[in-house]
């Protein structure tokens, strides 16, 4: 099976300097625009970013994106359900389109129960105007799931941090049926990935993929393929090169695996957030 299809292409980069690894900065417009006709010859056809990647919405918004499906996140945060409204549609001004496919609250681990109640309700209003097919949470734990089924009205779609050393999420998909999951941070940023690296659970994943023979990205999205219940794969690739190697490694073939051994419990490593 050719895994591409399930892969969609994150755009922090496009926007931000983003990454804790990440050493070539800001995109380039030569290496957007290739990366796009990249997708396309790949069959991926999913573009996630967000209203606080710097200018990446504006950037997208001039390129041809016809038959890619946009995916934007907003911040709910001390805002309304008239402020949200607003605020998607200067999103879809940016993007230059009258919709987007699937819409994100990207802060729902900080809202109140004011904030929750104005998303539910521009959830809805969006839905029923037609400007997303889709609506749903940026997720950081299991709770956030929690809440959403609890407090929201309309929701479809959830966005979780899962990698082979933060397997939280792993029965989700039992726990939320009929909910479309996109794994995000499957490199743990990055960190994963390190030719270098000094965290002892990192170590410990590395000299597993030693033990097998294989390199640590391949090893990683040998993890994600075996979650065959994620909707779509969020990647990040900063360069073409960085991305073929990633769409090698996606559709390499590996028998499943015992990834127990590689969980890790360190909440600071698996939360980006709490990072310095």
């Amino acid at each position: 099976m050719d895994y591409s299809s399930k892969l969609a292409i994150g755009t922090a980069q496009w926007g931000l300097n983003y990454g804790v690894t990440n050493k070539s900065g800001r995109l380039g417009d030569a290496v957007i625009s290739t990366l796009l006709d990249s997708m396309r010859a790949n069959a991926i056809v999913h573009l996630d970013t967000a209203a606080s990647y710097g200018d990446a919405q504006s950037r997208i918004g001039n390129l041809d994106t016809t038959g890619i499906h946009i995916q934007t996140k907003l911040s709910a945060k001390n805002r309304t359900c008239e402020e949200l409204r607003a605020q998607l549609h200067d999103s879809l001004t940016e993007l230059k389109t009258e919709s987007v496919n699937s819409l994100l609250i990207h802060d729902w681990f900080a809202l109140d129960q004011n904030e929750i109640d104005s998303v539910s309700q521009f959830f809805e209003l969006s839905m029923n105007e037609g400007l997303t097919h889709h609506v749903g949470i940026s997720a950081y734990n299991l709770s956030d799931l929690d809440r959403a089924r609890d407090k929201l009205i309309v929701w479809d779609t959830a966005q979780i941090p899962i990698n082979a050393l933060d397997q939280r999420f792993v029965n989700a998909y039992e726990l939320f049926p009929g909910i479309a999951f996109q794994a995000r941070s499957i490199f743990l940023q990055g960190l994963l990935l390190a030719s270098n690296p000094d965290h002892v659970d990192v170590i410990r994943f590395h000299k597993f993929s030693q033990s097998l023979g294989v390199n640590p990205l391949t090893l990683s999205l040998q993890f994600i393929k075996e979650q065959s219940w994620l909707n779509s794969v969020i990647i990040a690739p900063t360069s073409l090169d960085e991305f073929d190697q990633i769409l090698i490694a996606a559709n390499s073939h590996l028998p499943d695996l015992d990834f127990h051994s590689c969980v890790s419990f360190d909440a600071e490593l698996l939360d980006p957030r709490a990072w310095n």
